[in-house]
């Protein structure tokens, strides 16, 4: 499909010296005026959410490239001519540099799960030449003939990229995250009925566990998983999980408050029942003894009856239908795949604690007047 050769392909040697410039650290100012290095990682993942963006927004409107505009003389006079600048051809000038640097120059991109938009990408430009030499180099002037060529060419593959938007492979993979969301609400109602099942009354705790605006630039996937498995590691020994019954959890990305997790706790209603104070001081655990006062968490039950269309924070009894519907509405949110988050790291977005066992035989105590069923909730 490439019709652009050209002789001055950079070299090993040279394109590492040009990858060892490209986000090694910027100088900015932090909230406290002070100037720090923001680390390369921060930019990738950016870079990563943008390239999707554009890639979208170009599948959506299916420009081509323009001869008579985009083909100028190089200077006035000249016989030799250039690409002027040109909207659509500067992004896929981008898109390319970043896309072949993470997942084919160096191995950035073997931390990162590229969208099915970017792995088509890759397969229709990826052995373009100039892009190659546009995004890597300063393209050098060229006849007439040879520029009509490279426009033919990115034309030509422009289109191949958009009819792959038309194949049922790829939207089977576009399709990927609302599969998982929807297998990830099921499994979540799941476990709150059989934990209805087991307890008559349910304390519902939600906290946000993220990082401060210092500190969210420089935490890893890695990091967050690490805090989040210690955080998860004291469900089994810290008093103030006592009565835990069981959870779930979704990772997201952000790019103003990068990785964090939404946390969904049920308590014995009967045993806890200051859902408000439980909410902070698993916070404050967050915040001191995981992270090293880097966290910053979210105690969404406080105010919950002013800040949530459905409030289904603290204590819910079985028979309390119409707060169990607001509840299984709330958590809608929470099990949506957040698209980042799957694309920035390799490993779990979203996991529930197992469900609590059937009661074998007759249950103790005084027989349920009410009893929820999977309808019930549009299972």
């Amino acid at each position: 499909m490439d019709q652009y050769t050209y002789n001055d392909t950079p070299t090993d040697e040279e394109m590492l010296d040009w990858l060892g410039g490209l986000h090694g650290g910027e100088i900015v100012t932090n909230p406290l005026g002070q100037p720090i290095t923001m680390p390369s990682d921060y930019h990738w993942r950016r870079d990563l959410v943008w390239v999707d963006q554009q890639l979208k927004a170009m599948a959506n409107e299916r420009h081509i490239l323009d001869h008579q505009q985009l083909i100028q003389p190089e200077a006035f006079g000249a016989e030799t001519v250039v690409l002027a600048p040109d909207p659509l051809l500067e992004t896929l000038t981008a898109v390319f540099t970043v896309l072949v640097t993470m997942f084919e120059k160096t191995d950035i991109g073997q931390h990162y799960r590229p969208s099915p938009y970017a792995t088509r990408f890759l397969w229709a430009f990826g052995e373009c030449g100039y892009l190659h030499e546009a995004g890597f180099r300063q393209p050098a002037a060229m006849s007439r003939q040879a520029a009509e060529q490279v426009v033919t060419d990115l034309n030509g593959r422009l289109e191949a990229w958009y009819e792959c938007m038309e194949q049922q492979r790829f939207v089977d993979e576009c399709s990927r995250n609302r599969r998982n969301s929807r297998d990830n609400y099921k499994r979540l109602c799941e476990l709150m009925e059989a934990l209805f099942e087991c307890n008559s009354r349910l304390m519902v705790v939600r906290v946000d566990l993220g990082y401060s605006k210092f500190d969210s630039p420089y935490i890893d996937y890695e990091t967050a998983r690490y805090h989040r498995e210690q955080i998860c590691h004291a469900f089994n020994i810290h008093p103030l999980f006592n009565h835990l019954r069981g959870y779930a959890w979704k990772l997201e990305w952000q790019p103003d408050k990068g990785f964090h997790y939404h946390f969904i706790f049920f308590f014995d209603g009967h045993q806890c029942q200051e859902d408000i104070t439980h909410g902070r001081l698993i916070g404050e655990m967050w915040t001191k003894a995981i992270t090293g006062c880097q966290g910053h968490p979210w105690n969404c039950n406080l105010n919950a009856e002013t800040t949530y269309h459905y409030n289904a924070m603290g204590c819910i009894d079985y028979h309390d239908i119409e707060k169990q519907r607001g509840l299984f509405e709330l958590v809608k949110y929470l099990t949506k795949v957040d698209e980042y988050a799957a694309m920035l790291v390799n490993g779990r977005t979203f996991q529930t604690s197992r469900k609590p066992s059937s009661q074998e035989g007759p249950r103790r105590g005084r027989p349920r007047l009410y009893k929820s069923t999977p309808l019930d909730f549009g299972l």
